[in-house]
């Protein structure tokens, strides 16, 4: 199967099962929108004005790792409910393909959300299209990074009760623990390399120096403070990631 035709059926599986699904039932959006909303309500109530913009990109750089989470449960549901996983097994679709398609999927229900917390962002804390152009790359990066392993996690489960819990506590705890809707000079000077322990960090980090948010000083080492760590740390997991996927998913039912 060709280039062309890897991209076609790419294409497809991204049709499938993410654009039909939003054209049939919009209110699948609301899954989407829902929970980094809450966590804005609750910043605009508690928090002064000055932070409302680190939980806004919060927001944003939630909904593209929950991409990850909803890769997760598609991949396991459609390969252990609808076996459609095995179908692509035994046709000329690579898994790379496959794994794209249902990527883009996931880009797709995430979209409007996106589009509607960057408004926002412009409106409180504006900002030019040189700065969009670095954000949109670190917002590709992050996507990369959560749905390779989202996909990575879904081969491994073996029953359907199996998916929730551990693709809830994954993702969770990459969104929520780690600096995303709070500035990182919120933890103390001494304790903040133990963000970076969740590759999200370096997400949240590039996210703020590409809007231009106030940096936190006072790293130790001072390493940590640099934008070029973050760009590194954040290539290097995607890349970790999609090896992973690469070589240690099971693309095929033992």
């Amino acid at each position: 199967m060709s280039l062309a035709l890897q991209a076609r059926a790419a294409a497809r599986i991204c049709y499938f099962n993410g654009i039909i699904p939003l054209w049939r039932q919009p209110l699948l959006m609301g899954a989407v929108f829902l929970t980094p909303f809450s966590f804005l309500f609750f910043l605009y109530v508690i928090a002064q004005r000055a932070e409302l913009p680190f939980g806004i990109l919060g927001g944003v750089l939630f909904t593209v790792l929950f991409t990850g989470n909803g890769m997760l449960n598609d991949c396991a549901y459609l390969r252990l409910e609808r076996q459609l996983q095995q179908i692509f097994v035994v046709s000329p679709v690579r898994p790379l393909a496959y794994v794209l398609g249902m990527a883009l999927s996931e880009l797709a229900f995430a979209l409007p959300a996106l589009v509607l917390f960057l408004g926002i962002l412009a409106t409180v804390h504006p900002f030019g299209l040189g700065a969009l152009a670095l954000l949109a790359g670190v917002i590709v990066l992050t996507w990369l990074m959560a749905t390779t392993l989202g996909f990575l996690i879904s081969t491994f489960f073996r029953q359907l009760r199996e998916i929730w819990p551990i693709g809830t506590l994954v993702f969770s705890s990459l969104s929520v623990l780690p600096p995303l809707f709070y500035p990182i000079a919120a933890i103390p000077a001494g304790w903040r390399w133990v963000a970076f322990l969740a590759p999200s960090t370096f997400a949240g980090q590039l996210a703020d120096y590409a809007v231009g948010l106030p940096a936190a000083g006072g790293f130790s080492p001072p390493a940590l403070g640099s934008p070029w760590f973050d760009l590194a740390g954040l290539v290097g997991s995607t890349f970790l990631f999609a090896l992973a996927a690469m070589f240690l998913s099971r693309w095929r039912e033992p």
